[in-house]
């Protein structure tokens, strides 16, 4: 008998298989497409961010910097410190390495090979933060050298932007007083006191760049800061007047052996305008890092202290003729030395000239210490009280600006003027000041004090800046200073002025013109030895005046200060004057000063 069929049997084994792989199959696509949600949908913002920003590069834009320009008579401005078109090679580290090892392996290859010894970095700085996106890895290098780095192929991640170094085409003319600015950015002179306004304000190009590494112009990406130039800065400074100044340190020092540096500065009395700051021996900036003795690069006008002696006898003068507590014919006794306390003060050299009863005025026309001492002591009614000291600092000090900075726009030391209030500010040392010892000043201070000392009082903050070249090639002038205080009376300086002058008549007036005005004061220092004593085997010889045409009450056209530093003896008198009246005879022929009539 035939069996029937079961129509209700469960599906094969084979059925079930496909069941199951249609199940995994539909589990993997899913977690697929999970998994493009999570990345294209949950972390898009987050990827895209990483993406763009390892094709996101920032490269500075160097601003240029601005050139420094001097006066050249009436004529236009010319250039002392210009720029040269070089170029800085730097490295995106980062971008580097995600091109692996061996493309490192060929920047250090190629670079070193072309950059050699103009690296500014080691290799191990290059790649020690490897999420840095530039750095410097030569400054300044020449047209050929960039020529070769640019021929490099495919060379990814290295860059040049063009940059510029200094040019002095006076070589060594007012090497100090322009200064340079270093490989670590550290300024001296005019490069560094006005570096802000010189260097101006780099700006930032960010873009995305392509497979080639060439920034693309286009995308939300692509922002640019452009840079700012610095400015053009125009000096007071007449390149003609430096320049022959220079040249009558030079030979000053040159000829005499005894001299082993000069300084000068010429000052326009009546605006605080320097003409000339001169220093010698001198350096070329271009080559600032040659030299043998690093200390050749300070401005000593600016920066060297020093006790000035004589020259700082007028303003103890002035002083005393402000306060109404002398008259220059007014008389006293020099014996040739003077007690104070319990020293004795002796004359220089121990002079027994012009003893007895003299006037004031024959005490400074000699440069006797006893007679500055005997001013101060007037000013105290009779005796050197704390009073009389007090004042002496005010006038100084508060006044005449001596131990402070003055404002110069390159850097400056400050000085020390000690205070009556301090136990070290006693009757000797301020009977020792009153003759230019026991203090410590620079030649600014003492000749910004001069200039108001001279031209009626006022007292105005020295500058070097004229102005700036506009984009036109224009001088644009600064704002003219004005005086900030007043030091003494328009009659006082006019009094001052004649003193001045009748000092000169026997300090080298004989080769002054006929019809000028012309009045100084010398100086000689006594230097310390090794021992902290004074010793008159080394001096330093300086003096300071003033001169120019017109009228006794007119202020003068100019002031000059000189100071020698010497390897042994020299005197205010017979090695400073000369200089001096090498300089003011120059001024008034170069500066068409006309006489008095």
């Amino acid at each position: 008998m035939a069996v029937a069929k079961d129509t209700n049997k469960k599906p094969t084994s084979m059925k079930v298989r496909y069941n199951l792989l249609f199940l995994m199959l539909g589990g993997v696509v899913f977690c697929i497409f999970a998994k493009l949600y999570y990345l294209q949908v949950i972390k898009y913002r987050e990827y895209t961010k990483e993406a763009v920003a390892s094709r996101v590069r920032e490269t500075p834009i160097k601003a240029e910097r601005g050139e420094v320009y001097m006066m050249n008579g009436s004529d236009e401005p010319e250039a002392v410190i210009m720029n040269e078109r070089v170029w800085d090679v730097y490295i995106d580290p980062k971008y580097a390495l995600s091109f692996g090892e061996s493309h490192v392996a060929k920047i250090e290859k190629n670079l070193t090979e072309i950059l050699g010894n103009k690296m500014t970095v080691s290799w191990d700085e290059v790649w020690k933060d490897k999420n840095r996106q530039y750095i410097e890895v030569a400054k300044g290098v020449d047209f050929e050298t960039a020529s070769k780095v640019k021929a490099v192929k495919k060379l990814h991640a290295v860059g040049m932007n063009v940059s510029s170094r200094r040019v002095y085409p006076s070589g060594t003319l007012a090497s100090q007083l322009l200064g340079f600015v270093n490989v670590n950015g550290d300024g001296y002179g005019i490069e560094g006191g006005l570096n802000t306004r010189l260097a101006g304000k780099d700006g930032v190009l960010k873009s995305v760049v392509d497979v080639n590494d060439i920034p693309l112009s286009i995308g939300d990406e692509y922002t640019e800061e452009p840079a700012v130039d610095g400015d053009d800065i125009v000096l007071t400074v007449d390149i003609n007047i430096q320049r022959k100044i220079e040249s009558i340190l030079a030979e000053r020092v040159e000829k005499n052996a005894n001299v082993a540096t000069a300084s000068a500065v010429v000052m326009d009395p009546a605006t605080g305008k320097v003409m000339a700051m001169a220093n010698y021996p001198n350096f070329n900036p271009e080559e600032y890092s040659k030299v043998d003795d690093a200390s050749i690069h300070i401005n000593r006008v600016t920066t060297s202290l020093y006790e000035p002696a004589s020259v700082i006898k007028p303003f103890v003068y002035a002083m005393a003729l402000n306060e109404n507590k002398i008259k220059l014919s007014d008389t006293y006794y020099n014996s040739g030395s003077t007690k104070v306390a319990d020293r004795t003060i002796y004359n220089a050299q121990r002079s027994t000239r012009n003893t007895g009863e003299i006037t004031f005025q024959t005490a400074i026309d000699n440069s006797l210490n006893t007679g500055s001492i005997e001013v101060l002591r007037r000013v105290g009614g009779g005796d050197i009280t704390k009073a009389a000291r007090k004042t002496m600092y005010d006038y100084f000090v508060d006044g005449f600006g001596l131990g402070r900075k003055t404002g110069i726009e390159v850097h400056e030391e400050q000085g020390i003027i000690i205070s009556p209030d301090e136990v070290q500010g006693n009757a000797v040392r301020y009977s020792n000041m009153t003759f230019g010892q026991g203090m410590s000043v620079t030649m600014m201070q003492v000749a910004t004090g001069f200039c108001s000392m001279v031209n009626g009082g006022n007292y105005i903050e020295p500058t070097l800046v004229e102005g700036v070249l506009n984009d036109k090639g224009e001088l644009v002038k600064s704002e003219s200073h004005t005086a900030i205080r007043q030091t003494i009376s328009a009659d006082t300086s006019a009094e001052v002025r004649k003193m001045l002058a009748e000092v000169r008549k026997n300090n080298g007036g004989q080769r002054d013109p006929e019809g000028y005005n012309i009045g100084i004061k010398t100086g000689t220092a006594e230097t310390i030895d090794e021992n902290g004593h004074y010793t008159s085997d080394k001096t330093n010889a300086s003096v300071l005046g003033y001169g120019g045409g017109g009228e006794e009450d007119d202020v003068p056209d100019y002031v000059i200060m000189v100071r020698l530093d010497g390897n042994s003896l020299l005197w205010g008198a017979t090695d400073a004057v000369p200089v001096f009246t090498d300089i003011s005879n120059y001024l008034i022929d170069y500066l068409r000063i006309a006489p008095s009539k």
